[in-house]
């Protein structure tokens, strides 16, 4: 009994002990690249090896849980078993056979209990069936949305009048006419002048159907178990404290091979029926205590199913260079393996996120970009979350970098280029001067197109640079920062060659003219919007200011 829940004892170190853990941690270095250590298991010196399994104790129960309440429901007719059931406290829920399980299952379903059922006038609408309507309370209609109960709908409408005299020096008068708005009222066409409207809820009744018992005028009263099949699982594990450090282990214990040491399937099972082990015995009777507390007088257990299980670890310290390290060696998949805790291979791992974390942020990025790379080869367990936080910032500034080189080749082709556009358009362009010579040379739409085509250039520049700083570009391949800038220079620089021969080509068509003309003539009615706006502000401040001060004479005179 002692043997089948040891928790350690330790291991001979003979020669076929040693191969096997060399041979074990080889085959653990080989499963990652980028390192050194292919066969530094051969190098080691083993200081303990032990046998130290773990334990894990787990408890699955099957509940079945069942309260009961008051329900109602029209009456439509029919008959019911005599009553026996007056109060809730009358029904005892175990009495019923409803839903059972074999296995673990959730489910739920709501059952009547028979001999509950008794018909009652509706307490709603007093057996009536109808119930006064909640939105003409009773009356049948309800004020007019259209004129708001008034029977009237206000309108204006502009006459001419006389709506003054004018006085000349000798006296004599004459009328002057002009547009008035008049105020007047129209018949609501909806109500007809009376401000009330059928209520289109009831339809003119003054009463609706009564939601409780749906026009029938009674209700069955009854009590109902709502049943629900619920299951709950627990499980503790103990562990040695030095297996504990082997966090690969830890976390992912499920997937190594178990040996099933008790199993007990029982409607009930209880405290100390099992005594092998007293530290696991005292667990399960705490997960016994509390799946039992959740229980009561409409909640039971159908069966639970306890198991004891062993997991066999042979825990290894070893050292190599003058370093001590330790791992555990478990069955998985049925094959022996070595997990490792702390190892060169992960102190080597935690040097390169050291070093990567340092170089983001100036030319060693590419050299962090790098460093994560072999981290990633190394495939240490754990340091996937640590290399994914620092790769954000490394592609965040690579991005950075191949945006800068778009922004410094779009201001170089800006104040370079536009120029050469500008005198292209103005002095070297055959379309212009074919155009000029059979229209008007005098034309001011003409001087226009030389600008309005820099401007066209310049947006279609800033759009573009826009479009490509807002991709990713950290997936590209460099050797230094400096690579991601002029690649950033040179892809910018081919689609600004491009965009330069779309506009001359369309020059040759002879569309730029046409869209520079559309430009002017916009810019024109744009200049007069601008020249209206400027005289309506001065207009403004002149009233304002003329308000202000009859404001203030008001004011002298009345205080």
């Amino acid at each position: 009994m002692e043997e089948k829940y040891l928790r350690s004892r330790a291991l001979p170190i003979d020669g076929a002990a040693q191969q096997k853990i060399k041979s074990l941690i080889n085959e653990y270095a080989s499963r990652s690249e980028g390192h050194n250590y292919e066969n530094y298991g051969n190098q080691i010196v083993i200081q303990k090896y032990a046998l130290r399994p773990v334990y894990y104790v787990s408890l699955h129960s099957q509940y079945d849980t069942r309260p009961v309440k008051d329900k109602q429901y029209p009456y439509k007719g029919g008959s019911f078993a005599p009553r026996k059931y007056y109060n809730l406290s009358d029904v005892d829920v175990w009495d019923f056979k409803l839903l059972t399980t074999s296995y673990f299952a959730r489910q739920s379903e709501s059952f009547e209990v028979p001999g509950s059922h008794h018909v009652e006038q509706c307490g709603r609408c007093a057996g009536r069936g109808r119930v006064t309507c909640p939105q003409c309370g009773g009356s049948g209609d309800v004020r007019c949305s259209r004129c708001d109960g008034a029977g009237q709908i206000r309108k204006t409408r502009s006459e001419y009048r006389h709506t003054a005299d004018k006085v000349y020096s000798d006296g004599h008068r004459e009328p002057v006419y002009s547009y008035v708005n008049v105020t007047y009222y129209e018949t609501c066409s909806n109500c007809h002048g009376s401000g009330r409207v059928e209520c289109n809820r009831c339809q003119g009744r003054g009463h609706v159907q009564c939601p409780v018992c749906e026009g029938y005028g009674q209700n069955v009263h009854c009590f109902a178990i709502d049943q629900t099949l619920d299951h709950s699982l627990a499980t503790h594990y103990f562990y040695d404290a030095d297996v504990m450090k082997v966090q690969e282990f830890v976390d992912g214990k499920q997937k190594y091979k178990a040996e099933k040491l008790y199993h007990n399937r029982e409607a009930f099972i209880r405290k100390g029926t099992y005594d092998d082990d007293p530290e696991i015995a005292g667990k399960l009777d705490s997960l016994l205590g509390q799946h039992s507390g959740k229980t009561g007088s409409n909640c039971h257990i159908l069966f639970q199913e306890a198991d004891v299980c062993r997991v066999d670890v042979c825990w290894v310290q070893y050292t190599y260079k003058g370093r001590t390290y330790d791992g555990c060696i478990t069955v998985e998949d049925g094959k022996e393996r070595f997990v490792a805790g702390v190892s060169p291979i992960t102190e080597l791992a935690d040097k390169l996120l050291k070093e990567a974390r340092r170089s983001v942020g100036g030319v060693g990025t590419v050299r962090a970009r790098n460093l994560l790379e072999r981290v990633e080869k190394l495939r240490v367990y754990g340091r996937d979350a640590q290399a994914f936080g620092i790769q954000s910032k490394v592609n965040t500034h690579l991005n950075t970098l191949y945006n800068l080189g778009n922004d410094l080749m779009f201001w170089l082709i800006a104040l370079l280029g536009t120029p050469f556009l500008f005198n292209f358009y103005s002095e070297l362009n055959p379309v212009m001067r074919y155009a000029h010579f059979v229209n008007d040379p005098a034309w001011k739409g003409f001087g226009w197109v030389p600008a309005v085509q820099c401007i066209v250039f310049l947006v279609l520049l800033w759009f573009a640079k826009s479009m490509i700083n807002v991709s990713d570009h950290s997936k590209a391949r460099h050797v230094t920062v400096f690579g991601y800038v002029f690649s950033g220079m040179g892809l910018y620089l081919l689609i600004a060659v491009g965009i330069l021969a779309v506009l001359l080509g369309l020059n040759y068509l002879g569309l730029s003219a046409l869209t520079s003309i559309a430009f002017y003539l916009v810019w024109q009615v744009v200049k007069v919007l601008l020249i209206i706006l400027f005289y309506a502000i001065i207009l403004a401040y002149m009233l304002c200011k003329w308000l202000f001060g009859l404001l203030g004479k008001l004011w002298a005179f009345l205080f």
